[in-house]
């Protein structure tokens, strides 16, 4: 099945599918997710927040500390990346702590150009000039400061997936830039246009 050529809607179906046929220990093994009997489904930290997955009725919600829904209208990229993890992360990759480009990704430096090159415009401009701003949007979802470019943070999207986003100050001489790097197990888990969805996801959220 030739899963990247369809449509995010039509994808989506197929990993709800999927996911409701595969058993609760499995998905849970090999995620990081742990099962809700009561409603029957997936707890999974993502963003530093709580969102409980239901195979049967299709939908994603927001938990709060209490087990309180908080109302929240998720994008289909978000849809999508949580899905895709949930029925493909595999159990024996666990996060290396080697960061790499998308370029280094197998086929990133093909895939990552164009309409696929990473969506980090919007930061660019917003943060470009106010570094502290940047990791106080990063620490928002969870970011933890680390030593690159002019301000930089690592986060946990999912449990097996950390990203990095590096901010080089904008100047006289040059405009600002954000970089985005990937843990080396990355395609363990998401092929590379969940996560080029990923990313404009995590972007979006990061420019508030």
């Amino acid at each position: 099945m030739q899963e990247e050529t369809l449509p995010k809607e039509t994808l989506a179906l197929y990993h709800w599918n999927k996911l409701s046929r595969l058993h609760c220990a499995d998905v849970c093994d090999r995620t990081g997710a742990h099962y809700h009997p009561s409603s029957k489904g997936f707890l999974l930290p993502v963003y530093n927040l709580r969102y409980l997955i239901l195979p049967e009725e299709r939908k994603i919600l927001r938990m709060d500390q209490k087990e309180n829904f908080v109302d929240e209208e998720l994008h289909s990229f978000f849809t999508l990346m949580v899905l895709v993890y949930l029925t493909e992360a595999k159990k024996e990759s666990r996060p290396s702590n080697i960061w790499v480009s998308d370029k280094e990704l197998k086929a990133g430096f093909t895939f990552f150009r164009g309409p696929h090159s990473l969506q980090v415009k919007d930061l660019e401009e917003r943060y470009g000039n106010d570094p502290g701003a940047f990791l106080k949007a990063g620490e928002k979802l969870g970011g933890r400061e680390i030593s690159f470019g002019n301000k930089a943070f690592a986060l946990d999207v999912l449990p097996k997936i950390p990203i990095a986003y590096i901010l080089w100050e904008g100047s006289e001489e040059f405009p600002a830039r954000v970089n985005v790097l990937f843990d080396s197990t990355i395609q363990a888990h998401l092929p590379l246009d969940v996560i080029w969805g990923m990313v404009a996801e995590t972007s979006r959220r990061l420019a508030g």
